[in-house]
């Protein structure tokens, strides 16, 4: 029989006057795969937090055991943990540390006593950006510095949050190669996945949540799966031209460049999808386009007012919970604020501080907190990054709302669910 890698029994884990998990038991034996989904806020990402021993930091509480190797969690030194686990978050950027990928891969090839000398950058692509600083990245790329650094230490089990949310197709195909490659090799691992479609040629165990609650746990059925809801697709009419990307250059300090000659047209009244590899230049053409970087040559025209929300939702807010962010969007006006979080199903989460929000809640907020304050243009990175069908669709349907009353929204994102209600896809490639 396989060693049991992990054994869990939590009766329960959550936050003070906050959300809770409750009964939630499995074990996990060498070369296992357990997804587990659920609804955006159904406490996939505490479970996480639970397993990996970073509840306190975010100021929750556990009440349980969790059992790694044979030792209690609660006994093992921080070493002793990042040795048996690899643990990639939702947000990625939260787990750098290195001032350049370089400096963060010999970083954690240290903790280890490994020297990084002699170090393989070529697996997904790291080659490529290992001088990058790493303020630099975007999410996806910042993924897979994450993702090779895993590879390197090898750890016994690897706890993945939405490991695919930011990826590109070519790094998702790669992504789930290791995946099976690291399960013949005797590793555990446990995925979190709005969309668990994506492993069940692995034949995984399956882990429902719904509501802080264990809905099904067993293997693999198609039917225990949460339905999908279905996107409207409502087809905006273009009107004029809200900015203009003309012959547009851009590179990043001491980097190679980014954007080589690109020219672009975003209209009011139209959705517009923002496809290409990673690294191939969305982000930055979302930041130019509201104002927030300035090109390195060419020109960028603007008529009216623009926003930009961030892949990393927790960047945009100014105010400490959902009710006071809503409010402020909407000048105060109380109603207003309360009919857009049932708009975004964020109403349950009014008076919860921001740090304790799934990253799926914090996206809604961001969206809705900016549909409030009604710009004539929204640069959107990865509007529905880890939303499950039923939140995905509030926001691209409400978004589709603003595009209805001739606002522009241009999003970047590798969603399959967008493709299908975009009026116009602009694919970007890493030759600029």
């Amino acid at each position: 029989m396989t060693r049991v890698l992990l054994e869990v029994e939590i009766s329960r884990c959550g936050y003070p006057e906050g959300f809770e998990l409750r009964n939630v038991s499995f074990t996990l034996r060498e070369g296992e795969l357990l997804v587990v989904t659920g609804h955006s806020g159904s406490g996939k990402t505490t479970r996480v937090r639970a397993i990996t021993g970073t509840m306190g930091v975010f100021g929750g509480f556990i009440e349980g055991k969790v059992i790694v190797e044979g030792r209690d969690l609660n006994s093992l030194r921080p070493g002793d943990i990042y040795e048996a686990m690899g643990y990639i978050p939702q947000e990625p950027l939260y787990a750098l540390i290195g001032h350049t990928v370089y400096a963060e891969i010999c970083h954690a090839l240290s903790l280890r006593e490994v020297s990084c000398v002699d170090t393989d950058f070529t697996p997904l692509g790291v080659s490529t950006i290992r001088e990058r600083l790493t303020y630099t990245l975007s999410a996806g790329e910042t993924q897979r510095v994450l993702w090779l650094e895993t590879l390197l230490l090898s750890p016994r089990l690897l706890i993945l949050d939405e490991p695919l949310v930011y990826l590109d197709e070519e790094a998702r195909r790669i992504i789930k190669h290791y995946v099976k490659v690291a399960l013949g090799r005797s590793m555990g691992v446990i995925l979190v996945d709005h969309n668990p479609l994506e492993w069940s040629s692995l034949e995984p165990r399956l882990l429902i949540l719904d509501k802080g609650r264990v809905k099904y746990h067993g293997e693999w059925r198609d039917d225990a799966l949460p339905s999908q809801i279905p996107i409207k697709a409502r087809h905006g009419e273009a009107k004029e031209v809200v900015v203009k990307f003309k012959n547009t250059w851009f590179k990043y300090p001491g980097g190679d460049y980014i954007l080589k000659g690109f020219n672009a047209e975003f209209y009011k009244g139209v959705l517009t999808l923002l496809t290409g590899p990673n690294g191939s230049g969305k982000t930055t053409v979302l930041k130019i386009g509201a104002g927030v970087l300035k090109p390195t040559k060419g020109v960028v025209e603007r008529s009216g007012s623009m926003i930009y929300i961030p892949e990393n939702p927790l960047l945009y807010f100014t105010m400490p919970t959902p009710r006071e962010e809503l409010l402020m969007a909407s000048r105060g006006n109380e109603n207003k604020a309360l009919d857009v979080a049932e708009l975004f199903n964020i109403k349950y989460v009014l008076d919860t501080p921001l740090a304790k929000l799934s990253s799926g809640e914090r996206r809604r907020l961001a969206i809705a907190s900016a549909y409030l304050m009604n710009f004539d243009c929204y640069f959107i990175d990865e509007a529905t990054g880890g939303l499950d069908d039923e939140s995905a669709a509030s926001v691209l349907n409400a978004l589709q709302l603003l595009v209805e009353k001739g606002k522009a929204v241009v999003i970047a994102s590798h969603d399959p669910r967008i493709p299908p209600i975009a009026d116009r896809i602009v694919k970007l490639s890493r030759e600029g």
